[in-house]
């Protein structure tokens, strides 16, 4: 009954010989590179099977973390730029593992890793260092409706290529597994395997549940895919002893329905005779030992599943490698939808969906993000701007540089706009050190018309006052807090307390012992002082006045600017609801070089995935056109450009 399934089957050995016999350095070098960082491993349908093996092959030759997911859920919610991708597809045209090699290269992943037997034409034109392909070799270019072919070398390749890593002679390990896997694809070690399924599977039997060792999941996801992709039965997998906990209730409903397919190894052996002992004698149970929990036990489950799935299309009478496939099924697989998601989204719009998510308001509607962000970026090409607004920690000078100079581009750029006429404040949760820094770089000439908002806007003073030597008037709600802070030095490592401010209180995340557990004091603390708020940076936790706000800048520049019609460009780093951008990047044209809001209109970050911080204003500045004196307008495409 099987004879199209059977014939790719008992040709799977050459393939396997194939992949024993071809360069594996490349692959090998791929999953020693990845062992410093975490990967998302992403396939569908039987591509699913050399992810969950690659999973595997790295929880136990590196002890590294992966994330076993579909297309569609990478796509949409990818984790990235810090992590590597490794993408698994046969031939790397359907559009759904498209998307996701899209959504890698747009987010930046760390690396992607593509594994395909013929899959070239996905990779085509993306930047090789970012990109590495391995196509692993197949005896059988057809390859059937089940991928046999492919999904076998996949696994045989990853297996040699760890064997490789672990310090193995892999020309003694190609052997070992050859001689393996022949026997177990040999005619009589199938027949037997097909035999013991048939003989579970009687007339009216229509639904399988897969208990397996999760050391096993890569043969159970092959046997649970196949039976749905081919129609074969109903089919759950789960392992032991998350079956004990609800999943057996199928059984005492649907006895005369259900057979049981346990898959062990040595260490489940027990768990699964356990379960035995308890379940009626008249529900057909299937059992597969098989040796030590490992990569080649793993292996061996694999090439044994295609005799599994055999047994099934035999009892089914159904040929697993030529099912009968309904034309709205072919319309299904063919459809673009989640590519055509993905090419209307960018890094811009992500960041807003991702903000949206994290606020999560009951009752939301989901926002047009790809819409809203076109009408921003129209509205922002089209002002002419008179005034520039900038954080600076985070902004004009990256968090883990504080203290030092701007660099000397970002000065050049600021100089080249006041110079042209254009006002330019800042406006920064730092104190006079800002002012001091500023002046060292900018030219005596400019530091009247550089206006700064010091402690987030609670002092506001042109760049030639150095406000060290100004007395400020103390804000009492500010004193209080910070006699109360003072008290609960267990809050901070080392001894260490915040020094006494006027206007502000300023802690740093990395001087908490706890950073969860201290952040949640000082909201106790502010919370109970209606006169004070807190907000936060990339590295610290400000308190303030209620009264003091970034936009006070604004105001105070607003006044200063000559031409009324003019608009004003405010560019920051924590735009996020609680950062202490938020206020700032709320006006009609405000830029974010990192974190965003939910707000629609407002707080967008339109540069590439890996351009943040003061690289991203650069970008920004470097996008400034004077049209006149004092008038300027922004240059957007050079804001995107990947």
């Amino acid at each position: 009954m099987t004879t199209v399934f059977t014939a790719k089957v008992s040709r799977l050995q050459s393939t396997i010989s194939a992949a024993c016999g071809s360069e594996l350095d490349a692959l090998a070098e791929a999953l020693e590179r990845s062992a410093d960082y975490p990967v998302a491993a992403v396939g569908s349908g039987g591509s699913a099977v050399g992810a969950e093996f690659l999973s595997s092959c790295r929880t136990w030759l590196l002890q590294s973390a992966t994330a076993v997911t579909t297309p569609m859920a990478f796509a949409l919610d990818p984790v990235l730029p810090m992590w590597g991708v490794w993408l698994f597809t046969a031939g790397g045209e359907n559009a759904d593992i498209r998307a996701a090699f899209q959504t890698s290269v747009k987010e930046h992943a760390r690396r992607i890793d593509v594994v395909t037997a013929r899959g070239g034409s996905l990779v085509a034109g993306a930047d090789s260092r970012d990109v590495r392909l391995h196509v692993v070799p197949v005896t059988d270019q057809k390859d059937g409706f089940l991928a046999t072919h492919s999904l076998t070398s996949t696994v045989t390749s990853l297996l040699l290529a760890s064997d490789q890593v672990a310090g193995h002679d892999v020309t003694e390990r190609s052997d070992q597994v050859q001689l393996r896997s022949a026997t177990l694809l040999s005619s009589s070690s199938r027949t037997r395997t097909m035999e013991e399924v048939a003989s579970a599977w009687d007339a009216g039997r229509d639904t399988l549940i897969i208990l397996h060792d999760p050391a096993l999941s890569a043969a159970a996801v092959m046997i649970e895919t196949s039976c749905w992709e081919a129609g074969l039965c109903r089919v759950q997998r789960t392992d032991f002893r998350n079956f004990g906990h609800g999943r057996h209730v199928w059984l005492g409903k649907h006895p005369d329905r259900t057979v049981l397919l346990a898959l062990t190894c040595d260490r489940s052996r027990m768990f699964w005779e356990s379960i035995r002992s308890c379940i009626p004698s008249t529900i057909p149970q299937i059992h597969f030992g098989f040796g030590a929990a490992g990569r080649h036990t793993l292996f061996d489950a694999v090439i044994t599943s295609f005799g599994i799935v055999e047994g099934l299309g035999e009892a089914a009478r159904i040929d697993p490698g030529k099912p009968i496939i309904p034309d709205f099924g072919r319309l299904i697989y063919d459809g673009q939808d989640l590519l055509v998601a993905i090419e209307s989204e960018d890094a811009s719009t992500r960041r807003k969906r991702r903000s949206e998510q994290k606020v999560d308001e009951p009752n939301r509607t989901a926002a047009a993000w790809s819409s809203r962000r076109d009408e921003f970026i129209e509205r922002l090409g089209a002002a002419e701007f008179g005034a520039l607004i900038l954080d600076y920690d985070g902004t004009v000078v990256a968090t883990d540089k504080r203290g030092k100079l701007p660099t000397e581009p970002v000065i050049e750029s600021l100089k080249k706009l006041l110079d042209g006429g254009l006002a330019v404040a800042l406006a920064t949760g730092r104190g006079g050190s800002v002012g001091e820094e500023l002046r060292e770089c900018l030219s005596a000439e400019h530091w009247d018309r550089v206006l700064v908002g010091y402690y987030n806007g609670a002092y506001i003073a042109p760049l030639s006052e150095d406000i060290r030597k100004t007395c400020l008037k103390s804000d009492a709600a500010i004193a209080d807090a910070f006699a109360c802070i003072q008290a609960e030095a267990g809050l901070f490592l080392n001894g260490w307390l915040p020094k006494a401010n006027a206007l502000q209180i300023t802690i740093g995340i990395d001087k908490l012992v706890s950073s969860p557990d201290g952040q949640r004091k000082l909201r106790e603390i502010v919370g109970t002082r209606p006169a004070l708020k807190m907000v936060r940076s990339g590295h610290s936790i400000d308190i303030c006045p209620v009264w003091a706000a970034k936009p006070r800048v604004l105001d105070a520049i607003r006044a200063r600017m000559v031409g009324g019609q003019l608009q004003m460009l405010a560019i920051g780093d924590s735009g996020d609801r609680y950062g202490n951008d938020y206020e700032l990047l709320g006006e009609d044209f405000g830029l974010s070089v990192d974190r965003v809001c939910a707000r629609e209109i407002s707080c967008w970050n339109l540069l590439p995935g890996n351009v943040s911080g003061p690289d991203g204003l650069l970008r920004i500045l470097g996008g400034m056109r004077l049209i006149s004196t004092g008038r300027a307008q922004l240059d957007v495409s050079v804001l995107r450009r990947l």
